[in-house]
């Protein structure tokens, strides 16, 4: 049945600290704004006193994407109840329901079937996710591009392959990760680089295409016939329409086993899991197992770095061989690529705060 939602009663807090977390729930809130519920979209600072005037007096009921604005309104004094939406596709980062936040959830969104097997790996017992998709994909769903526009706009030939190199996080941490990797796409014509947020300031330096406020990566991914990342997001995100993977084989990925988790806090998880994890990707040929599964998160042709030249042209003369592992992992990662995640979402949230019930709810168009 399709879901009339009746207008909100309650007060709705949108909470960001970073531009990820802004693309992540931006959507989200638009579709609840335009719908007359009662909410706000927020950023929260690093600074104490800069919160205490900008923010004002939060509601009882907060949606964020990563815990750093929950640490920060705790500190001022903030109580009630927080629902989590994951802020990527990608399962293979180590810290997704590592740390205690997580579990304590009043309500979790996990963007696909993948994310939900990671956390009861975990934690059996935990009984306050749905799963709910990522709203930002609703936006990749319905856009439309003019190629020929954006090929003038960035200078790309839209008679050739246009390859959109997209990494994830890292690049401050090593020489080896991250953005730091265009080095090895010099030579190689039609690329378009656009770097991690995180990452934007480095990649400002190699002269990347950094998107502004309120635009995020959806009509390069739509532009792209290759897609070349590492453990990023944008992987999935390709999947879903079907573009040629090419996946960057690191001897080392930041936020992934093995490498050192760079917070202070008490794992949630036990450190015999985790030291387990490190010793298993460190001894086995498995590079892009997901952490706590035993799940190979494979969408395409891997390689070296420095091989990416001629596993371009082995990944254009084999478009198809990778077809079905692109089907999977995007059904896996991102449940129902239908354009309506945020209605599916907002009628589950409208549902938990009208009725306190945790339900899986169905929109059938």
């Amino acid at each position: 049945m399709m879901h009339n939602l009746k207008n909100n009663n309650f007060r709705l807090d949108f909470l960001w600290s970073s531009h990820k977390e802004y693309i992540s729930l931006k959507p989200l809130y638009n579709l609840a704004y335009n719908q007359k519920w009662d909410v706000r979209f927020k950023k929260v600072h690093k600074s104490f006193l800069r919160n205490f005037f900008t923010l004002g007096k939060l509601s009882k009921n907060i949606i964020i994407s990563h815990d750093s604005p929950l640490k920060r309104v705790k500190k001022m004094g903030w109580s009630g109840k927080y629902i989590y939406i994951e802020h990527g596709l990608s399962p293979m980062k180590y810290y997704t329901y590592k740390y205690s936040f997580f579990h304590e959830a009043d309500l979790l969104f996990y963007p696909g079937k993948a994310f939900e097997r990671k956390m009861k790996a975990i934690n059996l017992d935990f009984k306050n996710g749905l799963i709910g998709g990522y709203p930002k994909m609703d936006e990749l769903f319905n856009m439309k591009i003019n190629r020929l526009e954006l090929c003038k706009k960035y200078n790309l030939n839209d008679k050739k392959p246009i390859i959109l190199f997209a990494p994830s996080w890292g690049g401050k941490y090593s020489n080896n990760a991250g953005i730091n990797n265009i080095k090895y796409f010099k030579d190689i014509e039609n690329v378009i680089a656009i770097p991690h947020p995180a990452d934007y300031l480095r990649g400002k330096k190699y002269n990347c295409v950094i998107p502004s406020k309120g635009e995020n990566i959806n009509q390069f991914i739509h532009l792209a016939d290759i897609i070349i990342s590492d453990v990023s997001s944008v992987l999935v995100e390709g999947s879903l329409l079907d573009k040629t993977i090419i996946q960057l084989l690191l001897d080392e990925y930041p936020g992934c086993f093995p490498h050192k988790d760079k917070r202070t806090e008490k794992a949630w998880i036990s450190s015999q899991i985790i030291n387990e994890e490190c010793n298993m990707i460190k001894d086995s040929n498995h590079p892009f197992k997901i952490p706590y599964t035993h799940e190979d998160w494979i969408l395409g042709h891997i390689c070296k770095p420095e091989n990416v030249h001629e596993t371009i042209k082995r990944a254009l003369n084999e478009k198809k061989k990778y077809a079905a592992n692109r089907l999977y992992w995007g059904e896996e990662c991102c449940y129902r690529f239908d354009g309506k995640i945020c209605s599916n979402i907002l009628a589950m949230i409208n549902n938990f705060l009208e009725n306190n019930e945790i339900k899986q709810l169905e929109m059938i168009a």
